[in-house]
């Protein structure tokens, strides 16, 4: 049975982590979204902005990395301070919602024995006719890395109403601290271009992955900041982290998930993720 997403869910059991970069708005924006209806769960929050980021929240506990730590070694940080049994991971513009029951998600990561647990993922977008609505981003993919082939795949090792199992997910997700810490966390060579290589070293060392359609979040982009030039100029480095993990695999061509074929240099080259 599901529990109701109130202040009054037992919720001591998780620490959510966030690392945050040159977005102060976005940040606060976020931990706002958390203390509307979490109010008492514990936040860590690594911050290596160039300028310290002044949080509002007195409850959440924040740390202050040296400038361009990068995500990875941000996240292994956190990760490093957790003494609850599970955290969450997320971005510092996922904003929490109505929907987001952390309690279902923990009930379905212990039945079902997963070790990471997602959730949907929307984003606000602009309609032709201006109006606003929200889109799912799908982005819950297997993964396949033979002889050099790394192959991006549709489809779920197990479907079932309340989740799927599959190998690669948001970076939105609940997992088992234990589990995590024992297959090393994230790679802190990768200061940005982390995810693929984070679910491959998953999936490497055995762990259960997956989602569930019975919590959302949303993934909310502030202008301001996600474009400006103190924010957007360190996501242009993409190709350069993204040749480390492509170079670590011994990958030589990159199927995507549309049946087309990149050789490694061209996936490396490529903007976005």
């Amino acid at each position: 049975m599901f529990f109701s997403n109130t202040a009054a869910q037992d919720i001591s059991d998780i620490s959510v982590l966030i690392k945050t970069f040159q977005r102060p708005k976005t940040v606060n924006r976020a931990i706002q979204q958390i203390r509307k209806f979490y109010p008492d769960i514990k936040i860590l929050l690594a911050d290596d902005s160039q300028k310290s980021t002044e949080i509002l929240d007195p409850k959440t506990q924040v740390y202050r990395l040296p400038f361009d730590s990068g995500l990875s070694k941000g996240r292994n940080f956190l990760l490093s301070k957790v003494e609850t049994e599970y955290f969450l991971i997320m971005d510092d513009d996922h904003f929490f919602s109505r929907g987001t029951h952390l309690k279902k998600m923990v009930d379905i990561l212990e039945r079902e024995d997963f070790d990471i647990l997602s959730c949907l993922v929307f984003e606000r977008s602009k309609s032709k006719k201006e109006l606003y609505r929200k889109r799912l981003i799908d982005f819950y993919l297997n993964i396949e890395l033979e002889n050099g082939e790394l192959k991006f795949l549709d489809g779920y090792h197990t479907s079932h109403k309340d989740y799927k199992v599959c190998d690669l997910v948001h970076n939105f997700f609940l997992a088992k601290t234990k589990r995590v810490k024992a297959m090393g966390g994230w790679d802190e060579r990768l200061k940005i271009a982390e995810h693929a290589d984070f679910f491959i070293q998953t999936k490497q060392a055995g762990l259960k992955v997956g989602y569930t359609p019975r919590s959302k979040v949303n993934h909310v982009h502030l202008s301001e900041e996600r474009f400006s030039n103190d924010y957007a100029a360190f996501r242009k480095r993409m190709s350069e982290f993204r040749r480390i993990w492509i170079e670590k695999h011994g990958i030589t061509q990159i199927m995507r998930r549309d049946g087309s074929v990149l050789s490694s240099q061209d996936f490396i080259a490529q903007k976005g993720w």
